[in-house]
């Protein structure tokens, strides 16, 4: 991990609605007395980017003062910033950064909040990995003065729409969400793949005249798909867009954990995009156009109209069961360490408290989803991958775009057509270019790749004393066994990826800094 830096000027985006700030890692940690003592870091400080219009706190951001014994602190209006903070010893210290936290504190694991991201793959509420540490559940405000500690974490209020939901709005207002660039100074970089989110992006962005610097794409290992490849050159060649392929991630072992840290432990996902976080380090600094949020916001394959009648008839034990599905093989690996196994009648019981948050939305399952799995551990990656370099822009996220989608009814958000029908009608020159059908196989992992990553995984196992004897013996036979079969190395890697995460996570172990690619 990067230390703390010295200090940069934020910079701001000449002539357009953005301001941006500073990329690295910081730590404030201050004294809860009669007036705030700052013990540790900078008195003032903005992070990320905000733009300016009628709605307050639109971007994804963090600013802190401290003047005349006052601190206060405010943040984006979605909590889109990654933002940590901890009451330790009549202190209160605040970081983006979980892992630098943990370096400089003694912090205790939470076994329940831990065996529930086990089992779903994301925190739940204010959760993280460790007791005490909390995530705001939406804009996090802090004030701390003469009169006391005030914490604040508030989401913004669902807007009823008076105008109608159709494809056209819904390009009118994505339109207005990038035009907001117009006149950037800063160098735009779109990742592309075959999906609806990033080429709606890239069409849009090049239909307003927006200087697109360069696209990506990045390739990735079987068992997944690499039709994003094809699909990405041939959109950027009729758009006369500069496209780069980047290689898929073969270090799986030493991604995954670079990943965990880097993310904060928030995402069991995205150590294939190590490889763009290294490319991008070799980039001018920019802005990074980042599709974050489209699908889950308005043609998502994750929430179903069978959670949604479950929610609607408060049916918690099946809707529990669709979300978290039970899965005895994966269960067995933990016997050894039941304290990580969440039984699941408190499964569903966390799960209902938290859905029951969301009652008064259109479709409380998609915000369950947005506030809770997509906000925590999908943006993560966008603003700790390229962090210290570039900064991501999330289009989706601009707030009379996404207070549009949000509240979207449900025959339109589970047609599965909404969002298709939007590009298509706005693009029809480009309709001709399917959407990714994962027909074009993915990479082979490297047979060099493949010993490495074999090694390393049953060095894991016989560390992880979570697991019963009889588990570990069949788990290093079976470790073994994958690296004779073509692709069944890479497969088993994705099983094992919890059993990563507990390793790490218990002993702290830091990858090499150097390979980090902070700022």
């Amino acid at each position: 991990m990067a230390g703390l830096t010295a200090p940069r000027v934020a910079a701001s985006v000449r002539k357009t609605q953005l301001q941006t700030g500073r990329r690295d890692d910081f730590i404030l940690r201050l004294q809860q007395q009669p007036g705030a003592v700052l013990l540790e870091g900078e008195p003032e400080g903005f992070y990320g980017y905000q733009l300016a219009g009628d709605t307050p706190d639109d971007g994804a951001f963090v600013r802190w003062s401290l003047k005349q014994g006052r601190f206060e602190l405010s943040a984006d209006r979605l909590g889109l910033y990654p933002l940590y903070y901890v009451e330790m010893d009549a202190q209160l210290v605040i970081s983006n950064s979980l892992a630098l936290l943990a370096e400089r504190f003694p912090l205790e694991t939470d076994a329940e909040a831990v065996g529930l991201f086990l089992r779903l793959g994301f925190y739940l509420g204010s959760d993280t990995a460790f007791l005490g540490v909390k995530r705001a559940e939406g804009q996090l405000r802090v004030q701390l003065d003469d009169t006391g500690l005030t914490i604040e974490s508030r989401r913004p209020e669902l807007k009823r729409m008076s105008q109608p939901f159709s494809a056209a709005r819904y390009q009118q207002l994505f339109a207005g969400a990038l035009a907001k660039l117009r006149g950037a100074q800063l160098p735009l970089y779109v990742p592309l793949t075959g999906g609806k989110d990033s080429r709606h992006i890239l069409l849009t962005a090049s239909s307003l005249g927006l200087p697109i610097k360069e696209s990506y794409t990045t390739r990735v290992l079987s068992p997944h798909s690499n039709d994003d490849v094809t699909i990405a050159r041939e959109l950027c060649q009729r758009l006369q867009v500069p496209h780069r392929v980047l290689d898929s991630e073969q270090r799986l072992h030493n991604a995954e954990q670079q990943k965990n840290i880097r993310t904060s432990f928030e995402t069991y996902d995205h150590f294939w995009i190590n490889q763009v976080g290294q490319y991008m380090t070799q980039k001018t600094p920019g802005l990074v156009l980042d599709g974050f949020g489209g699908d889950v916001l308005s043609q998502s394959k994750v929430v179903t109209p069978q959670m949604h009648r479950c929610y609607q008839q408060g049916d918690w034990a099946a809707l529990a069961a669709l979300i978290a599905p039970m899965d005895p093989y994966f269960e067995a690996y933990f016997q050894a360490r039941p304290e990580f196994l969440v039984s699941p009648e408190r499964l569903q019981a966390r799960l209902q408290a938290e859905l029951e948050k969301f009652a008064d939305e259109v479709i409380p399952v998609k915000s369950f989803y947005f506030w809770n799995r997509s906000r925590r551990a999908i943006a993560i990656s966008s603003f700790r991958q390229l962090n210290g370099n570039s900064q991501a822009f999330f289009p989706y996220m601009q707030a009379e775009l996404f207070d549009f989608l949000r509240a979207l009814p449900e025959d339109l958000y589970f047609s599965q057509q909404f969002h298709a029908n939007c590009i298509a009608q706005a693009f029809p020159e480009f309709a001709d270019i399917p959407f990714a059908s994962n027909k074009a196989r993915g990479d082979a992992l490297a047979g060099r790749r493949t010993l490495f990553n074999v090694l390393a995984l049953m060095r894991e196992i016989a560390q992880a004393d979570f697991i019963a004897a009889p588990m570990r013996l069949r788990a290093l036979l079976s470790c073994l066994r994958s690296s004779t079969v073509k692709d069944s190395a890479v497969t088993f890697f994705y099983f094992f990826r919890p059993m990563i995460y507990l390793n790490q996570l218990r002993h702290w172990r830091f990858p090499k800094r150097e390979h980090l690619g902070h700022g």
